[in-house]
């Protein structure tokens, strides 16, 4: 399960989202560490990310996040290759009343948690899964709702460490959490424990400048953004999952064609202030539109 929080969640912000579409996957038989079961599984083939959402779920083509395999028989979720002993050790773990009746209860990628929590994984790893699995609960509100909540309540548990970019990526995506969950006060004052001033460093130029260093300071450019952004969202107490000066400007513009009659006040504020960029957008779109049909009547009156 690699961990995106060290990419900038401005990294694609210009880049235009793919339309949706089924992620392709390549088929593995293989073979469960606790029982020995053989099952196939469907591995999705990766694809880059075209810009996040405030909680760091990408957009672009496919699932995310990506389903992990599953032991079909006593529901173990693979979310590494597990070496012998650790196999061992998860033999009564998922055989435990409380695992099995989490596989009624709740997403994968919450008992990946579970289990990294058990195992003694690093917060590091163990509070991806959980935000991942917020992901994954889109569907069911309530759900996603206790996610939110325990990941702001599991990652306070952490020593700060603002030298770490893996620490301030995952406060942002906390306090994102309960903007969510429209705990407004205490999101603002987490943020305000955010050494943003850290962040406000010089790209490195001239012949010394290494890539590494530019790098560096681009991702602390982009967190520092995505801070000032997250504080004006939980200013005007915006508990959206995606505000519009949150998101990629292209994907904002897209939703002010296509939801205009479900919109947000704050959403429909921004799509006035952009009509000038929403009346291109559609009328590039109209464009795509209609070279694709000339396309298709071209192919069929060729016979192709």
């Amino acid at each position: 399960m690699k961990r995106l929080l060290l990419l900038t969640p401005l990294a694609f912000a210009l880049v235009p989202p793919a339309p949706a579409a089924a992620a392709p996957t390549v088929k593995r038989t293989m073979t469960c560490p606790v029982g020995g079961e053989s099952f196939d599984y469907q591995q999705p083939v990766s694809s880059a990310a075209l810009g996040m959402r405030p909680d760091g779920k990408p957009y672009g083509t496919g699932a995310a996040p990506a389903p992990l395999p599953e032991c079909p028989g006593n529901g173990l979720v693979l979310y590494k290759d597990y070496t012998a002993d650790e196999a061992k050790t998860l033999t009564p773990l998922v055989a435990s009343d409380d695992y099995q009746a989490l596989r009624k209860t709740d997403t994968q990628y919450y008992r990946a948690y579970w289990l990294m929590r058990q195992m003694g994984v690093g917060p590091e790893d163990y509070l991806w899964a959980l935000l991942q699995a917020s992901w994954q609960a889109e569907g069911t509100p309530e759900l996603r709702a206790r996610y939110l909540a325990e990941l702001a309540e599991a990652s306070a548990k952490v020593p700060p460490n603002p030298a770490d970019m893996d620490w301030i990526g995952m406060e942002g995506r906390a306090i994102n959490a309960l903007r969510e969950l429209g705990r407004f006060d205490e999101a603002a004052a987490r943020l305000a424990k955010v050494p943003l001033a850290k962040l406000d460093v010089p790209v490195p130029e001239g012949p010394g400048a290494t890539a590494q260093a530019v790098t560096d300071a681009k991702v602390k450019h982009g967190w520092l953004t995505f801070f000032e952004q997250l504080k004006a969202a939980i200013a005007r107490k915006d508990s959206s999952i995606e505000p519009f000066d949150m998101i990629p400007r292209n994907v904002a513009l897209d939703y002010c064609i296509d939801r205009a009659a479900t919109l947000a006040e704050d959403q429909r504020a921004f799509c006035t202030k952009e009509q000038a960029a929403v009346e291109e957008a559609r009328t590039a779109r109209a464009k795509a539109q209609e070279e694709m049909k000339a396309l298709s009547r071209s192919r069929d009156a060729s016979g192709r």
